[in-house]
């Protein structure tokens, strides 16, 4: 019994993993310095911009900035409101996109009661057709969440990172949160070694 329940709990912990990774993307300008940034503020104000079919809720907004603020307070970056006396500035972007996904799989059963019928251990049928399958189609919503850096004094975006994911209804509704350790995972590439 203790076999089980251990492997239901990595199994679990398996799954929980793989719905909340998605894929995190990175890129930066080579000749930039990070080194010399010490000072940040929002791009704007409005520091998020949204794209897709769905509005995205308050709540995820200031979750998601509230998130980006404390990862670069806690890896020694200072804030400011000021976005003329900061070295860069960030803005960050959430979207979603809807997709279908289509799948034919063998369909067992339905093979099963073809090899059932009656009269068939004594003369076995040949099949001239394909074993039977089924479609299956599923609906899903993809997220996107980037994160862009500027440079203050020279205006231009000097680090984009992008993180994609298939999205709970809950995440949907704002239900669940989760932003907090998708700005991190995206984040950790910043500033680039």
């Amino acid at each position: 019994m203790k076999k089980i329940s251990t492997a239901i709990i990595i199994g679990s912990l398996f799954l929980t993993g793989c719905a909340t990774t998605g894929k995190i993307t990175t890129d930066s300008d080579p000749a930039q310095n990070f080194s010399a940034y010490k000072v940040f503020a929002w791009a704007g104000e409005k520091p998020m911009v949204s794209f897709g079919n769905r509005d995205v809720p308050a709540i995820v907004q200031s979750r998601v900035a509230d998130s980006i603020k404390s990862y670069l307070l806690s890896n020694g970056y200072q804030f400011t409101d000021d976005v003329k006396s900061a070295d860069f500035a960030v803005s960050f972007t959430i979207g979603t996109r809807d997709g279908i996904t289509t799948n034919e799989i063998p369909d067992y059963f339905r093979q099963s009661q073809l090899d059932w019928a009656w009269g068939s251990v004594y003369f076995p049928r040949t099949r001239p057709f394909p074993a039977p399958t089924r479609t299956v189609v599923r609906n899903y919503t993809e997220g996107t969440l980037s994160v862009d850096i500027y440079d203050v004094k020279t205006r231009r975006p000097v680090w984009h990172g992008k993180g994609t994911k298939n999205l709970s209804r809950k995440e949907l509704s704002g239900e669940q949160e989760t932003s907090a350790q998708d700005v991190r995972t995206i984040l950790a590439g910043f500033p680039p070694n």
